[in-house]
């Protein structure tokens, strides 16, 4: 367990470390799956939301075209359904306004859509909060590259040393730690296997 700090600035996952998107994340999946010929299962759910969409589709060995059909699916019932479905976790605004009102630099590097992200943060007043949203498609290659995280940090002067990834899973620390910042794992209780070695499990550990 690494020792906690305050950091300069903070970049955040969104999936299961600010918000629970489970509830959204089995509806998109199970169409997603159904549209190339797949059976989803909801105990699949847990570890699918945390790993690209590249990653995910990896597992099935999808074509190309089954890969263009899968993505398109997903997407259409996110639109329909994740935002609706999606909670943030109880602890997330007071955190994420404690930490910006004392002058920390906050982002977002998500394997879910920019577009998507903004929408459920809206509804909480938390959109400015943030300087920047790199979401799914914004950088070449999803994680755990550190394409993502290396494209929030380039929006600041800071060293790296600055910086701290906060998420939950292995990915996501393999992203941290291929950008060359510290990274703080939270884990949320799901099943287990599905997130990674526990740093914090409750983001309010962040501010001590």
């Amino acid at each position: 367990m690494k020792p906690r700090r305050r950091y300069p600035a903070y970049i955040f996952d969104f999936d299961m470390t600010l918000a629970d998107s489970l509830g959204g994340a089995r509806k998109a999946y199970r169409r997603a799956m159904e549209a190339v010929g797949l059976k989803f299962e909801d105990a699949m759910a847990p570890t699918f939301v945390r790993e690209s969409l590249d990653h995910t589709m990896d597992r099935f060995s999808l074509s190309p075209c089954a890969r263009r059909e899968f993505i398109a699916a997903f997407i259409l019932e996110s639109h329909n359904s994740m935002g609706a479905n999606t909670r943030l976790f109880p602890e997330t605004e007071e955190v994420i306004r404690t930490l910006r009102g004392s002058g920390a630099r906050l982002s977002i590097a998500s394997g879910k859509r920019a577009d998507m992200i903004k929408e459920i943060l809206d509804r909480h007043g938390l959109t400015r909060m943030f300087d920047v949203i790199v979401g799914y498609g914004d950088a070449p290659r999803p994680k755990p590259a550190p394409d993502q995280l290396l494209k929030c940090m380039s929006f600041y002067d800071l060293p790296p040393g600055d910086f701290c990834y906060v998420g939950d899973s292995p990915h996501d620390m393999q992203a941290a730690d291929a950008a060359g910042i510290d990274g703080i794992c939270v884990v949320r209780g799901v099943q287990p296997g599905s997130a990674c070695r526990g740093d914090i499990s409750d983001l309010r550990q962040l501010l001590v």
